[in-house]
């Protein structure tokens, strides 16, 4: 029986798997170019919650190795935002699957400088937008707020 591509049906639109694209796929693609905008409904995000040298997760003042668990939750600072999200922008904190998303690494962002380490998600794939609590010192929270101060003043 021969296939007919008409019968598969229009795809719905922002529901690409990003999860069987090989891991750090999209990194070569931008050698040599800045990424200036995010399309659709796509949002690019730096990792919060994680070491400075990008190899644990922080949990409570824990640090977890980031391959131990590959469907960790994490949180996320959006980076870009493109033009059909309806719910989060740029500088919001999300929390979202870490399995989701297309990661990426040492990417040019117009507007942001280079970006160690990201992922790329559709808007659907976040669970929530989240706030910082001023109360908890062992948060992820805290160690945002803490090496933001340290940015700030070296600027």
């Amino acid at each position: 029986m021969v296939a007919d591509i008409d019968m598969l049906g229009p795809v719905p639109k922002s529901l690409i798997d990003f999860s069987s694209l090989p891991k750090n796929s999209f990194n070569s693609v931008f050698y040599g170019y800045n990424l200036k905008q995010v399309l659709d409904d796509i949002l690019l995000c730096t990792f919060v919650d994680e070491s400075t040298d990008g190899t644990s997760i922080i949990r409570n003042g824990l640090h977890v190795p980031v391959n131990t668990d590959t469907k960790a939750w994490r949180i996320g600072q959006v980076i870009l935002a493109g033009p059909n999200v309806k719910y989060a922008k740029v500088n919001d904190y999300v929390c979202f699957p870490n399995n989701l998303g297309v990661p990426v690494a040492n990417l040019d962002v117009d507007g942001y400088g280079t970006l160690k380490r990201g992922i790329f998600l559709n808007e659907q794939r976040i669970f929530g937008i989240c706030s910082m609590r001023a109360d908890d010192n062992e948060s992820v929270a805290s160690h945002v707020k803490k090496s933001s101060a340290k940015q700030r003043s070296r600027n």
